[in-house]
């Protein structure tokens, strides 16, 4: 008797999805929830409990329905939630809160990881930064997003952290001298180059605007302010197959700079590039070179 009656509430439920012909709007009437297109319908039915969950509606990509029929003592007790706060394991994490019955305005709390490689633009001669063993990695730990526009626009801040280093493999490498500064000078007599790069290290709030053109497909551009708080110099050769390691730290960076990241979501692969127009390093102590990176964005 139990399953029949969970199959009639299942079929009730069905029902009042079926507006796809009809005009796209939602109404409530007498207790009766009209979602037109939804993304997906779950129904999940045990012995004394069924859930009914709804993702997805014509005008909101992100709505969320949920009805949960409960059998207690003989009696059925159901508990609604439509937008309620919730988190989201997938990528990137999330937490998500919503304004009441799907308001214009919502509000996420998001975690992002991008991956890329870096290019140095502007270089001094013999300075030959290779882009294919150039390596960046952020991590926005915390960022909170606005949107509006029925999800469309979305305004955010972020804090977050930036490793970046800009390595050489040819004849040329990174030397700290006495005085502090960083020079570009050649190897000892006889060495096989393996490598010498700066790393940089810095804190970072992004401040991005992105627009949704559809589902699943969006554009977005804004500043990232970069406190760069830590940078290294690290050298390895070889001199007649001995082994030798060379480090410095304080590379003499720039304090602080800004990036300017633009950002491509697709239904496949979501995409980032960062330019920027500051110098990477204090160039009072070091040669002049500017930073462009790129990569994939979770």
């Amino acid at each position: 008797m139990r399953k029949q009656v969970f199959a009639i509430v299942a079929l009730v439920a069905m029902m009042s999805m079926q507006g796809y012909a009809e005009a796209m709007d939602e109404r409530n009437d007498n207790d009766t929830l009209v979602i037109n297109y939804p993304r997906k319908v779950t129904i999940i039915t045990g012995d004394s409990l069924q859930t009914i969950k709804v993702d997805g509606r014509h005008d909101d990509y992100d709505f969320r329905y949920e009805n949960t029929i409960q059998l207690v003592d003989s009696n059925y007790v159901s508990d609604v939630n439509i937008n309620s706060d919730r988190w989201d394991f997938g990528l990137p994490f999330s937490l998500k809160k919503k304004g009441s019955q799907g308001g214009e305005c919502d509000e996420e709390v998001t975690m992002h990881l991008g991956i890329g490689r870096n290019e140095a633009l502007g270089t001094p001669n013999g300075m030959d930064v290779s882009v294919g063993v150039s390596w960046e990695i952020f991590w926005t730990m915390l960022q909170w997003d606005y949107k509006t526009n029925k999800g469309r626009d979305t305004w955010s801040v972020g804090f977050g952290v930036d490793w970046r280093n800009y390595r050489m493999t040819g004849h040329q490498r990174f030397v700290k001298d006495n005085e502090g500064n960083i020079l570009l000078t050649t190897y000892p007599e006889g060495a096989e180059p393996q490598f010498s790069r700066i790393k940089v290290f810095s804190l970072q709030v992004p401040l991005l605007y992105s627009h949704r053109l559809a589902r699943k497909f969006s554009l977005g551009i804004g500043p990232v302010l970069n406190w760069n708080t830590h940078s290294s110099i690290k050298t390895r050769y070889k001199v007649n197959g001995e082994k030798y390691k060379d480090t410095a730290k304080d590379a003499r960076v720039t304090p602080f700079t800004v990036d300017i990241m633009g950002t491509i979501r697709t239904p496949l692969l979501d995409f980032y590039v960062k330019y920027s127009p500051c110098h990477v390093l204090n160039t009072t102590f070091a040669p002049k070179f500017q930073s462009l990176s790129f990569g994939i964005y979770f």
